[in-house]
């Protein structure tokens, strides 16, 4: 009885852990550093079962320290959903003077991200992914006449992809980067160039580099598509592709094919299939012009502002929210 009275005036590790939403090692890291109150338990030792108890105002006291990161990702995590590198993150941030507030996750301090300025940073990191395929010289190097990531057959039999590093464009070799100008008998394994086609309309897939067919992928994108109609972005961790929407036949090209189908695995906006020996992109996205009124604008603007999300990002919202109120 007199446990049971203790019991109610106190709290557990494991109810501590769960309260706070941290680990049970985090727990005792919180005692140590004399943030826990214990409640005084002469007997404990001898009791059956006994458990440490510490006061629930103590812990109400750190839950309010703590920042409410439920609906919050730290930066690290964010950069490694979005599969772009921490350091292109920032420049980012930097670069639209967005302010990252820090918050408390225990003991440790954050940056954290919030559901607001993570609408707004998902609309800039796609702005930077359609910046850097406008710019084709990210991808492919006319001087060389040569792709990132294109095969290439050495004199020895040794197979190399296209690399960079910096503004130098290679091969790294056993013997570290090699610039493709040093390198006189190197043969490309495939054409990089197909005829281009008109659409103005993509689809993308972000293919992981520990993927054991990856570059097998990007071999299939070039022989395919060709760097007319199919672009790379390489980070850290992902080879991520944007590629134009048509049709191609591809009757005589079996092994490419599967390759690519296998690609749906990695989608992020579309797919590809076959149809009749002609492979299809398709997009899931479709876009839709909308032209206002001045009036309409300037308070879709206004509003718009006060979200921190852009103009296009708010009109989307509402006609999804009124196109799911007007199905129910």
């Amino acid at each position: 009885m007199h446990n049971k009275e203790q019991k109610s005036e106190g709290l557990s590790i494991k109810e501590i852990s769960e309260s706070l939403g941290v680990a049970e090692i985090t727990v005792y890291k919180y005692i140590e550093k004399g943030l826990l109150v214990e409640l005084e338990q002469p007997n404990l030792k001898y009791a059956i079962n006994g458990q440490r108890l510490f006061t629930t105002q103590s812990v109400l006291n750190l839950k309010e320290r703590m920042t409410d990161t439920k609906n919050h990702i730290s930066l690290n995590a964010y950069a490694k959903e979005k599969k772009v590198s921490p350091e292109l993150l920032k420049r980012i941030i930097s670069n639209n003077g967005i302010v990252i507030p820090k918050g408390s996750h225990g003991l440790r301090q954050t940056y954290l991200i919030s559901p607001e300025i993570r609408e707004t940073l998902d609309q800039l990191i796609m702005a930077n992914n359609f910046d850097h395929f406008r710019t084709k010289k990210n991808y492919f190097n006319s001087r060389h006449n040569i792709a990132l990531l294109q095969s290439f057959l050495i004199e020895d039999g040794r197979t190399y992809r296209v690399m960079t590093e910096g503004q130098r464009w290679g091969f790294y070799t056993e013997t570290g980067f090699t610039d493709f100008e040093s390198i006189t008998n190197a043969k490309p394994l495939y054409d990089i160039h197909k005829p281009t086609v008109k659409s103005s309309s993509y689809v993308n897939f972000s293919i992981p580099k520990n993927e054991k067919n990856a570059y097998s992928y990007v071999d299939a994108i070039y022989n395919i598509f060709g760097v007319e109609n199919a672009q790379l972005i390489l980070t850290e961790e992902h080879i991520n592709v944007r590629i134009k929407m048509n049709s191609w036949n591809v009757a005589n090209d079996s092994v490419h094919v599967q390759r690519l189908i296998e690609l749906n695995n990695f989608t992020i906006n579309g797919e590809i299939r076959l149809i009749n020996q002609e492979l299809h992109v398709i997009s899931y996205d479709k876009r839709v012009v909308l032209v206002l009124e001045k009036e309409y604008h300037q308070q879709l603007s206004e509003l718009a502002k006060k979200q921190n999300i852009t103009d296009s990002r708010l009109a989307q919202k509402i006609i999804e929210e009124y196109l799911d109120k007007y199905q129910k």
